[in-house]
Protein backbone atom coordinates (compact mmCIF):
# COMPACT_ATOMS: atom_id res chain seq x y z
CA UNK A 1 0.00 0.00 0.00
CA UNK A 2 1.24 3.40 -0.92
CA UNK A 3 1.75 5.94 1.87
CA UNK A 4 -0.02 9.28 1.54
CA UNK A 5 2.10 12.34 1.83
CA UNK A 6 1.01 15.30 3.94
CA UNK A 7 -0.18 17.34 0.94
CA UNK A 8 -2.09 14.30 -0.30
CA UNK A 9 -3.77 13.83 3.09
CA UNK A 10 -4.83 17.44 3.17
CA UNK A 11 -6.22 17.21 -0.34
CA UNK A 12 -8.17 14.04 0.59
CA UNK A 13 -9.60 15.62 3.78
CA UNK A 14 -10.55 18.86 2.03
CA UNK A 15 -12.20 17.12 -0.90
CA UNK A 16 -14.18 14.84 1.46
CA UNK A 17 -15.24 17.85 3.57
CA UNK A 18 -16.29 19.90 0.51
CA UNK A 19 -18.24 16.98 -0.93
CA UNK A 20 -19.99 16.48 2.41
CA UNK A 21 -20.91 20.18 2.62
CA UNK A 22 -22.18 20.15 -0.97
CA UNK A 23 -24.44 17.18 -0.16
CA UNK A 24 -25.91 19.09 2.82
CA UNK A 25 -26.53 22.16 0.69
CA UNK A 26 -28.30 20.09 -1.92
CA UNK A 27 -30.49 18.40 0.67
CA UNK A 28 -31.58 21.67 2.31
CA UNK A 29 -32.10 23.43 -1.01
CA UNK A 30 -34.91 21.05 -1.90
CA UNK A 31 -36.78 21.62 1.37
CA UNK A 32 -39.62 24.15 1.16
CA UNK A 33 -38.80 27.52 2.68
CA UNK A 34 -41.23 28.57 5.39
CA UNK A 35 -41.54 32.27 6.18
CA UNK A 36 -43.82 33.70 8.83
CA UNK A 37 -43.65 37.28 7.55
CA UNK A 38 -43.41 38.65 4.04
CA UNK A 39 -40.05 39.94 2.89
CA UNK A 40 -39.33 43.59 3.85
CA UNK A 41 -39.96 44.78 0.30
CA UNK A 42 -43.54 43.47 0.49
CA UNK A 43 -44.11 44.85 4.02
CA UNK A 44 -43.32 48.40 2.86
CA UNK A 45 -44.94 48.14 -0.56
CA UNK A 46 -47.78 50.49 0.35
CA UNK A 47 -45.37 53.00 1.89
CA UNK A 48 -43.41 53.11 -1.36
CA UNK A 49 -46.51 53.17 -3.55
CA UNK A 50 -46.65 56.12 -5.92
CA UNK A 51 -49.81 58.23 -6.04
CA UNK A 52 -51.38 61.39 -7.37
CA UNK A 53 -54.16 61.71 -4.76
CA UNK A 54 -54.95 60.58 -1.20
CA UNK A 55 -57.67 58.28 -2.55
CA UNK A 56 -54.98 56.11 -4.21
CA UNK A 57 -53.42 55.32 -0.80
CA UNK A 58 -54.55 53.12 2.08
CA UNK A 59 -57.08 54.60 4.52
CA UNK A 60 -54.35 55.49 7.04
CA UNK A 61 -52.06 57.17 4.50
CA UNK A 62 -51.76 60.46 2.66
CA UNK A 63 -50.30 61.11 -0.78
CA UNK A 64 -47.30 63.36 -0.12
CA UNK A 65 -44.86 64.23 -2.90
CA UNK A 66 -46.41 61.43 -5.02
CA UNK A 67 -45.74 58.73 -2.38
CA UNK A 68 -48.21 57.09 0.02
CA UNK A 69 -47.05 58.01 3.54
CA UNK A 70 -48.44 56.62 6.81
CA UNK A 71 -50.35 59.19 8.84
CA UNK A 72 -48.59 59.87 12.13
CA UNK A 73 -49.12 62.19 15.07
CA UNK A 74 -46.45 64.61 13.92
CA UNK A 75 -47.59 64.83 10.31
CA UNK A 76 -47.96 68.53 9.53
CA UNK A 77 -50.40 67.85 6.68
CA UNK A 78 -52.97 66.86 9.29
CA UNK A 79 -53.11 70.20 11.05
CA UNK A 80 -51.80 72.99 8.83
CA UNK A 81 -54.87 73.71 6.77
CA UNK A 82 -56.76 76.95 6.35
CA UNK A 83 -60.12 77.23 4.67
CA UNK A 84 -60.94 80.69 3.30
CA UNK A 85 -64.37 82.20 2.78
CA UNK A 86 -65.91 84.82 0.56
CA UNK A 87 -67.06 88.11 2.06
CA UNK A 88 -70.06 87.64 4.37
CA UNK A 89 -70.24 83.88 3.53
CA UNK A 90 -69.95 80.71 5.59
CA UNK A 91 -70.25 78.10 2.81
CA UNK A 92 -67.38 75.65 2.17
CA UNK A 93 -66.04 76.26 -1.33
CA UNK A 94 -65.53 73.35 -3.75
CA UNK A 95 -61.81 74.13 -3.95
CA UNK A 96 -61.44 73.53 -0.19
CA UNK A 97 -63.21 70.16 -0.06
CA UNK A 98 -60.11 68.09 -0.89
CA UNK A 99 -58.26 69.71 2.03
CA UNK A 100 -61.15 68.92 4.35
CA UNK A 101 -61.21 65.33 3.11
CA UNK A 102 -57.50 65.13 3.99
CA UNK A 103 -58.24 66.35 7.53
CA UNK A 104 -60.98 63.71 7.67
CA UNK A 105 -58.48 60.97 6.73
CA UNK A 106 -56.17 62.16 9.50
CA UNK A 107 -58.96 62.15 12.08
CA UNK A 108 -60.10 58.67 11.08
CA UNK A 109 -56.53 57.29 11.10
CA UNK A 110 -55.67 58.67 14.54
CA UNK A 111 -58.46 57.73 16.95
CA UNK A 112 -57.00 59.93 19.71
CA UNK A 113 -56.79 63.05 17.52
CA UNK A 114 -59.39 65.71 18.27
CA UNK A 115 -59.45 69.22 16.84
CA UNK A 116 -61.01 72.58 17.48
CA UNK A 117 -62.27 74.27 14.34
CA UNK A 118 -61.54 77.97 14.77
CA UNK A 119 -63.65 80.40 12.74
CA UNK A 120 -62.43 83.92 11.98
CA UNK A 121 -63.69 87.06 10.25
CA UNK A 122 -62.12 90.18 8.81
CA UNK A 123 -62.20 93.52 10.62
CA UNK A 124 -65.26 94.90 8.86
CA UNK A 125 -68.59 94.64 10.65
CA UNK A 126 -69.57 94.85 14.28
CA UNK A 127 -68.00 92.72 16.97
CA UNK A 128 -71.24 90.80 17.53
CA UNK A 129 -71.84 90.16 13.83
CA UNK A 130 -68.27 88.95 13.23
CA UNK A 131 -68.44 86.58 16.22
CA UNK A 132 -71.64 85.04 14.81
CA UNK A 133 -70.22 84.84 11.27
CA UNK A 134 -67.00 83.21 12.45
CA UNK A 135 -69.01 80.67 14.48
CA UNK A 136 -71.15 79.88 11.39
CA UNK A 137 -67.95 79.31 9.38
CA UNK A 138 -66.60 76.88 11.97
CA UNK A 139 -69.99 75.12 12.14
CA UNK A 140 -70.10 74.82 8.34
CA UNK A 141 -66.71 73.09 8.29
CA UNK A 142 -67.76 70.81 11.17
CA UNK A 143 -70.91 69.83 9.28
CA UNK A 144 -68.89 69.01 6.17
CA UNK A 145 -66.57 66.78 8.20
CA UNK A 146 -69.42 65.03 10.03
CA UNK A 147 -71.13 64.45 6.67
CA UNK A 148 -67.92 62.60 5.68
CA UNK A 149 -68.61 60.22 8.56
CA UNK A 150 -66.55 61.71 11.38
CA UNK A 151 -68.04 61.64 14.84
CA UNK A 152 -68.81 65.11 16.14
CA UNK A 153 -67.03 64.19 19.42
CA UNK A 154 -63.70 64.62 17.61
CA UNK A 155 -64.62 68.18 16.60
CA UNK A 156 -65.23 71.33 18.62
CA UNK A 157 -65.94 74.77 17.17
CA UNK A 158 -65.16 78.28 18.30
CA UNK A 159 -65.68 81.64 16.64
CA UNK A 160 -63.14 84.38 17.25
CA UNK A 161 -64.69 87.08 15.09
CA UNK A 162 -62.06 89.63 14.12
CA UNK A 163 -60.00 89.11 17.29
CA UNK A 164 -57.30 86.81 15.83
CA UNK A 165 -56.26 88.22 12.46
CA UNK A 166 -53.77 86.18 10.43
CA UNK A 167 -52.62 89.31 8.61
CA UNK A 168 -52.51 92.92 9.75
CA UNK A 169 -53.84 95.33 7.18
CA UNK A 170 -56.84 97.28 6.00
CA UNK A 171 -57.15 96.20 2.37
CA UNK A 172 -58.84 93.42 0.39
CA UNK A 173 -55.79 91.11 0.54
CA UNK A 174 -55.64 91.30 4.35
CA UNK A 175 -59.40 90.91 4.69
CA UNK A 176 -59.41 87.84 2.40
CA UNK A 177 -56.61 86.23 4.44
CA UNK A 178 -58.50 86.82 7.69
CA UNK A 179 -61.82 85.27 6.52
CA UNK A 180 -60.80 81.75 7.44
CA UNK A 181 -61.10 78.58 9.49
CA UNK A 182 -58.07 76.92 11.05
CA UNK A 183 -57.63 73.63 12.91
CA UNK A 184 -56.01 73.29 16.30
CA UNK A 185 -55.28 69.99 18.09
CA UNK A 186 -56.89 69.68 21.50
Amino acid sequence: MKALTLPGCLLFVLSFSCAHQQENKTETANEPVKTATPPPAEQNASADKSCNADSECDAKQLCIRNKCVDISLGLAECSQLRIHFDFDKADVKDEDKSGLERIGRCLRADQALKVTIEGNADERGTEEYNLQLSQRRAASVKKYLTDLGLGSGKLDTVGYGKNKPAVDGHDEAAWAANRRVEFNRR
